[in-house]
């Protein structure tokens, strides 16, 4: 049975005010005194509502929009190659259906700020888990919702196969015989990403893991580097290393643009790639190949994987009750230049 959403009328009778009292609280708070509007509010987060930005679409139950919301800032998702890419995807369903598209990001690290102020009508959410926290007012208001790269049960799933493609990148390189790796990670800005082994990231540290336990060699932290997921993040992280004369002989990173950054930096160093350097990314962006040397990569559909959910947001607000569905989709290692 489908879900009713709730509505002004829901709040007012909780608050025990009048609907045209809360329309004010979210239009019009001056025009109310403190203990209503707290009033209101209260009720109003007690039964996840959140006014609807765009109410003059209420006629039509649409407003034509759907939204992705990335845990990360919007300069770190418009510097990461990986979301064009992404957003391609989802755009070609977008233009199939002539709806728009909203890129959101956090709000002083408030997810559920962000996600009450999107006039949207679903979300893609990129990168979070639906039992987190701030994901709650998505289920309780009902609001139709696609994970990506992350775990969930009510709503529908897109995944690829993170631990698989990690696995194949660490152990072809300690096949070559390097021992020396150091691994480039998601650095985790925000209170919900900051255990190094959540999401995406730890599923595809897990796969590294596998390599070098089944290699015989012990894990340490120490291989890990947090970074930021852009070009300019793995130049930093690259440089940091050589000043502290930590130069290993081989470089994972969990993203391309990652990757690509060290490339640059060893370059710049004067590092021959791969005799001095050996690289093995992870996304396998149009900028992988193309790069000289063409960076070995670890691929991912990324461009699919945004179609596919674009795909399924699309079909459940079209169908209006929708059955939570599961992909994971596959990697494989793709080798260039960078490795021997």
């Amino acid at each position: 049975m489908t879900k009713q959403r709730i509505t002004i009328s829901d709040v007012a009778k909780k608050a025990g005010v009048s609907p045209t009292a809360v329309s004010f609280a979210f239009n019009k708070p001056e025009q109310l005194g403190k203990e209503t509007l707290e009033r209101i509010f209260e009720a109003a987060r007690e039964l996840g509502y959140a006014a609807n930005p765009y109410a003059r679409a209420l006629h039509s139950g649409s407003i034509g929009s759907l939204g992705v919301l990335v845990p990360q800032s919007i300069s770190s998702i418009f510097s990461n190659p990986f979301f064009a890419a992404f957003l391609q995807g989802m755009g070609v369903m977008c233009d199939e259906k002539g709806i728009g598209l909203l890129t959101l990001a956090v709000q002083d690290n408030n997810l559920e700020a962000a996600i009450a102020k999107a006039p949207v009508d679903g979300f893609v959410l990129v990168g979070l888990n639906e039992d987190h926290e701030e994901v709650a007012p998505l289920i309780k208001r009902n609001i139709p919702t696609v994970i990506v790269d992350g775990d969930g049960s009510q709503f529908s799933t897109v995944n690829v196969d993170d631990e698989g493609g990690a696995y194949q990148a660490a152990k072809y390189l300690l096949d070559q015989g390097h021992r020396d790796i150091r691994i480039l990670t998601f650095e985790t800005p925000y209170n919900h990403l900051e255990y190094v082994y959540f999401g995406v990231g730890g599923r595809r540290l897990r796969g590294y893991q596998r390599a070098f336990q089944e290699a015989g060699l012990d894990w340490n932290d120490e291989y890990l580097v947090p970074t930021i997921a852009s070009i300019e993040g793995g130049q930093d992280s690259f440089m940091q290393l050589m000043a502290q004369k930590r130069q290993p002989s081989a470089v994972l990173a969990v993203s391309d643009a990652m990757a690509i950054g060290v490339v640059l930096a060893a370059k710049q160093a004067n590092l021959r790639i791969p005799q001095d350097l050996a690289v093995i990314g992870f996304d396998d962006i149009p900028l992988a190949e193309l790069m000289s040397p063409a960076l070995s990569t670890v691929n991912q559909p990324v461009t699919e994987k945004g179609r596919l959910a674009a795909d399924l947001l699309i079909s459940a607000l079209e169908e209006g009750q929708h059955k939570a569905q599961h992909f994971m989709l596959p990697t494989t290692l793709i080798l260039r230049d960078t490795t021997r």
